[in-house]
């Protein structure tokens, strides 16, 4: 039986490598993937909602007009679209802020006020990953508009303060005495930063709609928290990724090495890709 000797040099070689195809294929998830599958998401929401929207115009037609709602929208619906025209933005709004909702787009914080309704509706969307939707807030200043459009219609909000600060929950999510519309988002292009924020308040110009049910408050529908979830997915792409490393550099040793980069790159790339993705999830959701 040959012993197969692995020169320490040459496995630091590798390895070193092999990390620094991790970062890039982190950075690839983000914001270059990241974006276009968060575009696509976003496509297939505004169908759902525009969809939606006809169902409820016609239904307010008819004598006996829109059936009430009865039950919150599910954790990753769409419940609204939001335009900031001094931005040039326009964006479908989920239902939710863990990092599961906001690769998708900008998430309505459960346990706040629906978007166009009386209370205080706050949103909360990404600064640098997955398209970054949020990554200009700062740019609002008071006076500039936001318009919103639901099933119910659409409202007009006039931003009164744009702030840079630590979040405060009971402050940016909590009940007010007007209505008005709270944006949010991280304040450092840092992935890992889970305080400081960007906070944008809005004041509805008119009257509400209806509100309707919503669900309840959770620790984590932040926006500054990560998936755990996301633990059991790292373990299972990086233990895929270390045998799949192992063999292939055991394989450069003793076979040729144009079939073992054919053989073995794919499955190492996509294991990469897997771990990156498993680590966005853990990292704050604004992030």
């Amino acid at each position: 039986m040959t012993t197969v000797r692995v020169a320490p040099k040459w496995t630091a070689w590798a390895v070193g490598g092999w990390l620094v195809t991790t970062v890039v294929c982190f950075g690839i998830v983000a914001y270059a993937l990241g974006p276009m599958l968060a575009n696509n998401d976003q496509r297939a929401a505004l169908d759902v909602l525009e969809d939606r929207m006809a169902q409820a115009q016609g239904a307010a037609r008819t004598l006996l007009g829109a059936a009430p709602v009865t039950k919150p929208p599910e954790l990753g619906s769409p419940v609204a679209v939001l335009e900031i025209p001094k931005l040039h933005a326009q964006q479908v709004v989920l239902e939710g802020v863990a990092p599961g909702e906001t690769v998708s787009g900008p998430g309505h914080v459960p346990g706040t006020s629906g978007p166009g309704q009386p209370g205080n509706s706050a949103v909360a969307g990404r600064y640098s990953g997955y398209g970054a939707p949020f990554a200009r807030l700062g740019e609002l200043a008071r006076g500039d508009k936001l318009v919103v459009a639901t099933t119910q219609g659409k409202s007009v909000y006039t931003v009164t303060d744009t702030a840079t600060r630590d979040l405060d929950e009971d402050r940016d999510y909590g009940r007010t005495e007007n209505d008005r519309l709270t944006l949010v988002t991280s304040a450092s292009w840092w992935p890992g930063a889970a305080s400081h924020a960007t906070v944008v308040t809005a004041v509805l110009d008119g009257k509400p709609f209806r509100p309707t049910p919503q669900n309840g408050r959770a620790d984590a529908q932040d926006g500054r928290s990560g998936d755990p979830a996301g633990w059991a997915r790292l373990a299972l792409a990086l233990g895929g990724f270390a045998v799949v490393a192992a063999g292939a550099t055991v394989l450069y040793r003793r076979w040729r090495s144009v079939s073992t980069y054919v053989l073995t790159t794919p499955a190492l790339l996509a294991l990469a890709v897997l771990a990156a993705s498993a680590v966005w999830r853990l990292l704050p959701a604004w992030a």
